[in-house]
């Protein structure tokens, strides 16, 4: 999940949430080890809402490390600074994986 920076309008945010997520689709193109994408905004904006979540499935935990390590994921991460001020992650396996 990433929860944005503050910005001068509502209309400046909705616009840096639409890049991202527009940034973020990119992803599943660019790294074939991704089996499953969804990426939405946050609907209710509760204080302690996040703006944006992403899923993604992988095979295997060493799909993910290698994802982690990706060009692409590295130059989404470089273009995320200037969006988001904090981010959490939870990697976890499915009981029958």
């Amino acid at each position: 999940m990433f929860k944005l920076k503050e910005f001068d309008s509502d209309s400046a945010e909705t616009a840096a949430a639409n890049e991202l997520l527009k940034q973020l689709d990119k992803l599943p193109e660019a790294i074939d080890l991704i089996r499953r994408y969804k990426a939405g905004l946050d609907v209710r904006k509760l204080n302690w809402s996040y703006d944006i979540v992403l899923e993604m499935d992988f095979d295997t935990i060493a799909d993910i490390d290698a994802y982690t390590i990706h060009p692409a994921h590295q130059k989404f991460i470089a273009f995320n600074k200037d969006y988001s001020v904090a981010k959490v992650c939870v990697d976890f396996q499915l009981e029958n994986s």
